[in-house]
Order: structure tokens, then sequence, then C-alpha cells
């Protein structure tokens, strides 16, 4: 083996099946990479990346085992060279990757990884990696080999002969065999040093005790090295041990183990990853699903606020009308022919009882009277309104409280954008408390709750009032002087009261018809004014949620593709095991 014909054939024998699952298995690997590299996860590309490479170089083992346990001298022995070196201290400091070279040749890849070429034919099927012991103390050791174990394709576990009962061995293989689902066989290793009858009992302890660890059927073989080395090949052990590398390689079963062994690997780093994908995916919907429900119940608040302002509206036109019928009835009663004449000859000698001083006091009391009566109403609309505003921002905060509990928590995945979900968040939850505050509101209104109502109400009714109140003082004003003109003029008392009995009636259609008139004037100003209020508020309640919107978006646009991407990689990883599995291939 070893030579050109032989790799030809062994080629030629491996089922074009196994081919295609190569390729697939490749492109599979590949999406992972791009995945890895979406989610920064540099571990994940590594791996991948390695795994991926891994398919078409020669078939990897790996030889892990406590210092001192003689893996170093095993590999030497196996490969017939001194490769690796030995000595009575451990000095394995550093993963080393034996592969085929024309020439001799070493190289330190990283400062714990050495490879080394060695122009010897078995590396042309094989590539052995030696590790430092699994109870060394030289830092870096157990997390660079516990690194290269998802690479390997078979792994050797070398044991000390006399003593194969190690607990950092045996806890390091919990991790290589459970974790990874890696093929591991057995070596005892120093086998010379035993009694025949005490070897097979250790062979014997060590099958039994990795079957409790549930490796199905272990292979356990018994090497010495230094029989290897002083020509006792068939005492040495090492003849049956190359016998079963032999026989993998050359009926394509260490091509099966290959594929099995980076399948199995593959569907391991898929499976880490469903946990926090499936967070991310939650969390996406709820940050979506929270964006449109706050959307929605602005514009629900923004209806309701709007329903309120009508009704306040509505009961303020009510009010007026219910002002208004009381004014016209005084002032009609105010205005009967007797009342006025009495009152405008007597305020010739007492100013305080004449008609221009009931005229004064009749428009302070109308004045007063629309005025305190509409901003009471008024001034319990307008904290109706607050108060709703104050409700829907406190809803709204309920929802970003909601969805800042559940956020995804990995090393595993790392998206620029989920850098600023809690950053904006808060943000967001910061400027909805100010604006709960009076302070916050009263800035964004203008005013005060109960001073908003005096500036809506009083606002509206200055224009109103000064229309009425003109039609109080001069239209009344200009008919009873016309009448008492006349009367001075010669014609009598008599005439006097018929001049006025005549211009009553007209002063007083003109009067109601200016209080019904103003009041569509009043009830349109009034709900402008309360309107300009409703948009200044909900403009402000927009703007604050625009900053969590836009993340939502971001959000969208980053986490989804990378979903959309796990979940293809899951459905053809899926396809590709089931398919692999019916040719005992993930077994």
């Amino acid at each position: 083996m070893g030579n050109a014909a032989d790799t030809s054939t062994t080629t030629a024998i491996i089922d074009p099946q196994l081919q295609t699952y190569r390729s697939a298995l490749a492109q599979l690997l590949q999406r992972m990479q791009d995945l890895a590299s979406d989610i920064n996860n540099p571990g994940l590309s590594q791996t991948t990346d390695g795994l991926r490479r891994s398919i078409d170089e020669p078939f990897l083992f790996v030889v892990v085992g406590e210092v001192k346990a003689g893996k170093s001298s095993f590999v030497n022995a196996l490969l017939g060279a001194e490769v690796c070196a030995t000595d009575i201290a451990p000095c394995t400091d550093s993963i080393q990757q034996i592969v085929y070279a024309d020439q001799e040749t070493v190289q330190q890849m990283e400062p714990h990884l050495r490879k080394i070429g060695r122009p010897i034919d078995i590396l042309q099927e094989i590539s052995i990696v030696d590790t430092p012991g699994t109870n060394s103390l030289v830092a870096g050791h157990q997390v660079i080999t516990e690194r290269y174990i998802p690479n390997s394709d078979l792994t050797f576990f070398v044991l000390f002969a006399k003593n194969p009962y190690q607990k950092s061995a045996w806890d390091f293989l919990d991790y290589v065999s459970v974790e990874w689902r890696k093929k591991v066989v057995f070596i005892l290793q120093q086998a010379d040093l035993l009694r025949p009858e005490n070897l097979k009992t250790n062979v014997q302890q060590v099958r039994d005790y990795a079957a409790q660890k549930q490796i199905v059927s272990p292979m356990v073989f018994a090497t010495s090295a230094e029989l290897e080395f002083e020509g006792a090949h068939i005492d040495s052990g090492f003849t049956p041990v190359r016998q079963y590398i032999r026989d993998m390689v050359s009926t394509g079963e260490s091509y099966k183990i290959k594929l099995r062994s980076v399948g199995t690997t593959t569907q391991k780093l898929i499976e880490a990853l469903t946990d926090d994908i499936h967070t991310l995916k939650v969390q996406l919907q709820q940050d979506r699903a929270t964006a449109a429900r706050i959307q929605q119940q602005i514009e629900v608040g923004r209806g309701r606020s709007q329903i309120e302002i009508n009704t306040l509206v509505s009961r303020l036109s009510d009010r007026y009308d219910t002002i208004a019928s009381r004014i016209k009835l005084e002032f009609r009663d105010s205005l009967s022919v007797v009342t006025v004449m009495r009152r405008s000859f007597v305020g010739i000698f007492n100013k305080e009882v004449s008609l221009q001083t009931w005229i004064n006091q009749f428009k302070d009391r109308c004045q007063t009277e629309f005025k305190t009566s509409l901003e009471e109403l008024s001034n319990e609309g307008a904290q109706h309104f607050v108060d709703g505003i104050r409700q829907l921002l406190d809803g709204l905060t309920v929802n970003l409280n909601s969805i800042q509990t559940h956020e995804l928590q990995s090393s595993a995945i790392s998206i620029k954008i989920l850098e600023r979900r809690q950053e904006v968040i808060e943000s967001v939850k910061a400027k909805v408390n100010n604006l709960l505050t009076d302070d916050g509101l009263a800035r964004t209104l203008g005013s005060e709750a109960e001073n908003m109502a005096a500036e809506i109400v009083g606002g509206a009714f200055v224009a109103v009032a000064g229309t009425i109140l003109h039609i109080v003082e001069f239209a009344v004003a200009e008919a009873i002087m016309n009448a008492i003109g006349i009367a001075f003029a010669g014609i009598g008392v008599i005439f006097l009261a018929i001049g006025i009995a005549w211009q009553r009636q007209r002063i007083i259609t003109k009067f109601e018809r200016a209080l019904d008139g103003e009041k569509d004037r009043f009830k349109a100003d009034v709900a402008d004014r309360l309107n300009q209020k409703l948009s200044l508020i909900y403009e402000e309640v927009e703007r604050i949620f625009v900053q969590f919107y836009d993340y939502v978006e971001r959000e969208t646009a980053e986490v989804a593709p990378v979903l959309e991407q796990y979940d293809s990689i899951q459905t053809e990883a899926k396809n590709l095991f089931n398919d692999m599995a019916t040719k005992d291939l993930l077994r």
C-alpha cells in the first residue's frame, strides 16, 4: 500500500454514492461557514472550514492519552520511524500533525501546533495527530486538543497497559466519544510490562469500562513499541493495528468513517445552534409584534382621543345652548317697555341704575357665566383627555418592558444590530417616562391640563363674546336713545314707550340670532384648538417610537436572512443525513 497503484485502486472501489455524499456534505459545510460568518462566530467558522477541508484530506487519526502513556512511542512504532520525540520527561509540548511530504519538514503553525512532514508511504492515506497528555499542566494543551478533536476521523485512545484507569483520560473520553460521537480505538501501550494473564484481564476490563461509557463493541489492541523497535513484530501487537488501518483504507471503510465522522460532527454543530436560533427567532417575532402592537395602540388611542374631543365639543355646544337660553330669557325680561323707560329716566338722575349701567352689568354677567361654565366643563374634558394619553403611554411602556426581559444571551451568535437593542428600548422608555410627567405633557401641549381648558375655551369665547356683547351695547343703546330723542323732541312720553316697543322685538331678534350664530363659530374654534392639541401630543408620541420602529426594521433586515439561512441548512441537512443513514453512514 502507499504507491500510486494502491491509491487509484482505493479510489476506484469507493461507492460513487459516497462521492455524491461527500460533495453534498462539502456544500452543506460551506453554507455553515457562510452562516458562521453572518453570526460572527469565528470558532464555528474555523471548525466548519476544517471539516470541509478534511473531507478531501487523508484519513485523520488523533492520538490522545495521559502523559507518559506511550503515545509518541506508539506513533513512532506505527510509522516505523522516529517522528515524535520521546523522553523520560513529558516532552510532547504541542500538538503534532504528521503528514506525507517528499522530504522531511517541520512547520510551527501555531504556538501549540506543529506540522511534521515525512516521506512515509502510509502517510499518503492517513494523517496522524499526536497530542499533549490529557493530564498535561501546560497552559492551552487541553483546550487546543479539544479544538482539534472535531476534525478527526478516528481517535486512538492510548492507555498505560499496567494502569488503564486514569480518571483524566476517561473524563476526556467522555468529551471525545459522547460529545463528538467519534469512533474510538483503545491502545494498551507498553503491554510488554505485564504478564499475559494480567494483560488479558486489563484488556477485558477496558472493554467493559468502554461499554459502560456507551461505546458499542469497542476495539482494543495491546501494543509494545519497545518490542516493535526490537523487531519482534508478531509479539509487539502492531501487526493487527496496521491491518485494521489497511482494511479500512483498502475496502473504502475509511472513506465511510470519514463521511460518518464529518457528517455526525456537522449534525452536532447544527444542533448546537438550534436553541440560540430559536431564541433569536422568538425575539425577532416579539419585537416585530410589539412594534405593530404599539402602532395599533397609538392609532386606537388617537381614535379614542378624537372621540373624547368630539364628545367634549358636543357637550360644550349643549352647555352653550343652555346658557344662551337663560341669557335670552333675561334679555327679554330686561328689555320690557316699563323697565327700559324707568332705567332711562331714573338714570338721568342716578347713573348707578341707568340703562348704560345695566348694559355693562349684563355684559359682565353674560361673559362670566359663559366663561365660567364652559371652562368648568372644558377642564373636566381636558383632564380626561390627558388621563387617556397617560393611560396610553403606560400601556406602551408595558409592551417595551415585556420584550426587554426576553433577550438572546449567546456566545454563539453575535449580530451587530442586536448590540443596540437594550440601548434603544431604554432610550424610548426614558422619553416615554419624561412625557408622562406633568412638565413633559405641559411642554408638549403648551400648558397644564387645567390651563389648557381655560386657554381653549377662553380663546374661542373671546371672539364670540365680542360679537354678541357688541350687539348688546350698541344695538340696545342706539334703539333706546333714538326713542328718548323722540320724546325730548316734544312728541311725549307715550311716544317714547311706543318707540321702545317698536324697537324691542328687532333688538331681541338680532341678539338671539347673534347668540345662535356665534355658537357654530365657537364650536368650530374649540374643535380646531382641541385638534391642534391632539396633533401635538400624538406627533410627539410617534416621534418617540420612530427610534424603536427603525431598530425593528433594521433588526428584521439583518436577522431574518440568518433565520432563513439556518432553516434552509436544517432542511438540507435533514434530507442528507436521512439519506446517509439509509447507507449506515451515521451509525
